[in-house]
């Protein structure tokens, strides 16, 4: 997703995108997502007497116990944590709907919004609508990743015409939400279900599931996480 901002944006634009709110994360070291660390991690989760609080995940690595909380998340992803107030007016101006993307009736879910994208001629658009638009292609498109048939978060769309109510609100805390009850819902009585169809399928030996939110925020906490456990 962050190949796609910098193919698409002039050189102007995208200075714009590296000074505003998710500009860090250009500068951030590529490394390949991988599925099988992220299992391995939900395989090793735990609960933890000491603090029992429900916005935060433990994890048995080796003999140590590691956390995911909100303070780690905004740690490793560089993202502003806050109280959420969403008092922005339901019925804000949907220009950019209207402008780019077909109108307020068109429906468009992840796999045709990464297509229009595609096709958007960001040489001919006002720098500002170019800035605003692939700021809510990140928001959306990364901390928000789900699959491609789901529809795109309108109200995002039309929340980032107001580019400075967009920057102030506390990505760190949305972000957070959404790959916390991604992740702790993810094996939610699969082997139960994996058990129950097994028996009326024999033939049955995987049990999927999915995983959305910013998942490779969670690799990269991984990573930072098990490199600061001690060696013993």
């Amino acid at each position: 997703m962050i190949y796609a901002i910098e193919e698409k944006l002039t050189n102007r634009q995208l200075r714009m995108f590296k000074k505003d709110i998710f500009g860090h994360f250009l500068e951030c070291r590529s490394f390949p997502f991988s599925g099988v660390i992220l299992h391995n991690l939900l395989l090793r989760q735990v609960a933890h007497e000491e603090d029992s609080r429900e916005d935060q995940l433990w994890f048995q690595i080796g003999k140590h116990v590691i956390r995911l909380s909100i303070v780690e998340w905004c740690l490793v992803t560089g993202l502003s944590f806050g109280v959420d107030t969403n008092q922005k007016n339901d019925e804000m101006e949907q220009r950019l709907r209207n402008t780019y993307f077909g109108g307020v009736h068109r429906k468009i879910n992840v796999k045709q919004f990464d297509a229009v994208f595609k096709e958007l001629k960001f040489k001919e658009m006002n720098d500002m609508d170019a800035l605003k638009i692939a700021l809510f292609y990140f928001a959306d498109r990364v901390l928000n990743a789900r699959k491609n048939h789901c529809q795109i978060n309108f109200d995002w769309l039309d929340q980032v015409d107001d580019i400075q109510y967009f920057r102030k609100r506390p990505w760190g805390l949305l972000s957070w939400e959404i790959i916390y009850e991604s992740l702790d819902n993810a094996l939610f009585e699969k082997d139960e279900k994996f058990k129950k169809t097994r028996l009326k399928n024999s033939n049955h030996n995987i049990e999927k599931y999915n995983l959305y939110g910013f998942t490779s925020g969670v690799q990269a906490w991984i990573y930072e996480a098990i490199r600061g456990l001690p060696s013993t």
